[in-house]
């Protein structure tokens, strides 16, 4: 099924990338030779003027085929060709693609609000890791995050995302601390090979029970699902890290645990034991989430409230990379979309619909990028076409098409290797 959902995401997105070429393409009056869905050998098609739409083998997107489109085809001298046209023309047909691709999203993202989603409430700190950045910031348990170097907080989801992107870089926090509003400076450390940034900040989180481990201590000491722990060896417990972080430093102590259940409270009495590294008792905690649905001017304004967000994240990400401030190893490749493909189904279609929409953001964000092979490189090549008044010689051309295309597949190497690395080494 994972392959399946993978297909379908990879599919519906070139699919899309490949239709906006074609549409603009007509619009400019280019020959468009072939039109398939799905690559590889034909299976079925028709002819309509001057344009054969094909069903092709393997379902994994599409393609487009204009009249004159390669470099290297010799010219006719033809007015429908794509070399026939204005630089301005050639331009908008190689940004359609790109841009189609982000359109999607703006799209389909509205739909995930309208089919209804989890909502997350305002970024409460709930919990502030001992010798974290955040503690050494100033942070306090119940502070509100308003805003993180100028940018709109709305969710814990936002609030962690810029953390991550911002690994030993200063960022400017503004918060609400009961009624006082405060700005903090925060300097995320980096965390794991990845070089991701960590603040030791945590979402308000009770300490109450949501499932066990079979055969584990807290089981056998009696607990049950939605008992709330209110104190350990007598000290009060407020946040489920400050409960977890008990257990570790108990050193294989028998703990002395107060609950709260039906609204009675009680004592038991659990033993830790070392697993993995560190003493645990078997315990998950209890996440409260709440499914909602949005009318559709509502679902309108979130839906491109969010997209706006994850465009912003995806150029943010990008420019980490490139200055090396964010480690390669976080890219990840077709394996990784399979997987995230996988887990957003089963998750529900919202779910679904919002990593197409955050994959399709990211496709098209890419694909403007000025490398040769990509729209982008076209796009690099056309505005030096109209500075210099003519195009750039075919040598030139085969040499940069070259150079783009080790780029290329350098990129793809990298990140088909971390999918391996992840997949096979990282457990």
């Amino acid at each position: 099924m994972t392959l399946i959902y993978f297909l379908i995401v990879i599919g519906i997105l070139v699919f899309v990338h490949e239709l906006g070429h074609f549409i603009m393409a007509k619009r400019a009056g280019v020959r468009v030779e072939k039109f398939s869905l799905g690559m590889g050998p034909r299976i079925a098609g028709f002819k309509k003027g001057d344009t054969e739409y094909i069903i092709s083998a393997l379902p994994i997107g599409g393609y487009v085929k204009m009249a004159g489109e390669n470099p290297d085809e010799e010219p006719t001298g033809a007015p429908d060709e794509f070399q026939a046209k204005t630089v301005w023309q050639r331009a908008k047909i190689a940004a359609s693609g790109p841009l189609t691709n982000i359109l999607l999203a703006f799209l389909v993202m509205p739909l995930v609000f309208m089919i209804g989603t989890y909502v997350e409430g305002p970024a409460k700190v709930g919990y502030v890791e001992k010798g974290s950045p955040a503690e050494k910031a100033g942070f306090l348990a119940g502070d509100v995050i308003e805003e993180i170097s100028g940018r709109k907080i709305s969710s814990w989801t936002k609030a962690l995302s810029l953390i991550a992107v911002n690994p030993d870089t200063d960022v400017t926090v503004d918060l609400d601390r009961e009624g006082e509003k405060k700005a903090l400076i925060l300097r995320p450390a980096i965390a794991t090979e990845l070089k991701i940034g960590m603040s030791g900040l945590v979402p308000d989180m009770p300490a109450e029970v949501g499932g066990f481990r079979p055969g584990l201590p807290a089981e056998k000491a009696g607990l049950k699902v939605h008992d709330k722990i209110i104190a350990v060896d007598g000290k009060t417990v407020y946040h489920w890290n400050q409960f977890s972080t008990l257990v570790k430093e108990s050193k294989g102590k028998t703990l002395r645990l107060t609950i709260e259940r039906e609204g009675k409270r009680a004592e038991k009495s659990v033993t830790p034991l070392m697993d993995g590294g560190r003493y645990v008792i078997g315990v998950e905690p209890f996440v409260r989430l709440v499914f909602k649905k949005y009318g559709f001017v509502e679902s309108v304004q979130l839906g491109f409230q969010k997209t706006i967000e994850a465009i912003d994240l995806t150029f943010i990400t990008l420019k980490k990379l490139l200055s090396f401030g964010l480690s390669i190893k976080t890219l990840g490749g077709p394996v990784m979309i399979a997987q995230m493909s996988g887990q957003a189904a089963a998750a529900g279609l919202s779910t679904f619909l919002s990593l197409l929409a955050v994959i399709s953001i990211s496709l098209g964000i890419l694909n403007l990028l000025p490398i040769p092979v990509l729209d982008g490189g076209l796009i690099l090549f056309l505005i030096i076409e109209a500075v210099r008044k003519k195009p750039l010689s075919r040598r030139t051309l085969e040499i940069s098409q070259s150079i783009g295309a080790a780029v290329l597949i350098t990129l793809i190497a990298v990140v088909s290797y971390n999918d391996i690395m992840r997949e096979f080494f990282s457990r």
